[in-house]
């Protein structure tokens, strides 16, 4: 477990994000930070900005089968990521570009934002190898700020219902509940990032929060 702030902010979920074997940040974390972040999750890191932007966890999403990312990605980024990951890495065509707001994914299934179109729905498909269905997530619309998902589970915001729970559970194949971060904060995945061996949640967690965090994504000995 580790709680850090990125960027002056707790909302560590704009800036990196990670999947079971690559954790992606913006560039120039700090040495210490970007020690302490690589062991937590266990991970190779990948510094890259996605259309010269910092938020690289806002604009990119992936599992263990792919990567999609903003159709606002340049070349070298998009060649760098290639080089460095042994995955496919397509972008998602359409106006909305904060891929990593509006997809939510494990190896299992994807939730994504009512507006996407069926093109970018079938990319999502193809290159993460899930089904994909359009929904929102306690009547938030950009999923993949709403919640986190893992393959050992996943963290909901408050406000998500019981029968919401079990469709997504169902559809994630994962075991879900509700919690919250940064004391109260409702958007999990906007201050929450996690993989199969580790998380690393805004600096403004809680005790309590952690401890449902650890529970819910199978931390817990």
């Amino acid at each position: 477990m580790l709680k850090t702030n990125i960027s002056g902010t707790s909302c560590i979920g704009v800036f990196v994000s990670s999947t079971d074997d690559y954790f992606f940040s913006m560039p120039n974390l700090g040495g210490i930070l970007t020690e302490k972040l690589c062991s937590e999750l266990g991970t190779n890191l990948i510094e890259t900005t996605i259309g010269g932007s910092i938020t690289t966890g806002a604009l990119m999403c992936g599992n263990n089968s792919g990567i999609i990312v903003s159709s606002h990605i340049t070349t070298s980024e998009k060649e760098k990521i290639i080089s460095k990951v042994d995955l496919p890495v397509k972008e998602i065509p359409g106006p909305i570009n904060a891929i990593g707001n509006v997809v939510l994914a494990n190896d299992h299934g994807a939730y994504v934002h009512k507006s996407l179109t069926d093109e970018a729905i079938s990319i999502v498909e193809e290159v993460l190898d899930v089904p994909a269905i359009r929904s929102n997530i306690a009547g938030i619309p950009t999923v993949g700020t709403a919640a986190v998902v893992t393959n050992n589970g996943m963290l909901c915001p408050p406000m998500t219902t019981d029968a919401e729970i079990e469709q997504l559970q169902t559809h994630f194949n994962v075991p879900a509940y509700i919690g919250s971060i940064n004391y109260g904060g409702p958007l999990i995945g906007s201050g929450l990032v996690a993989n199969i061996r580790g998380y690393v949640s805004g600096e403004d967690t809680t005790g309590p929060e952690l401890g449902r965090i650890e529970e819910t994504l199978g931390f817990l000995d």
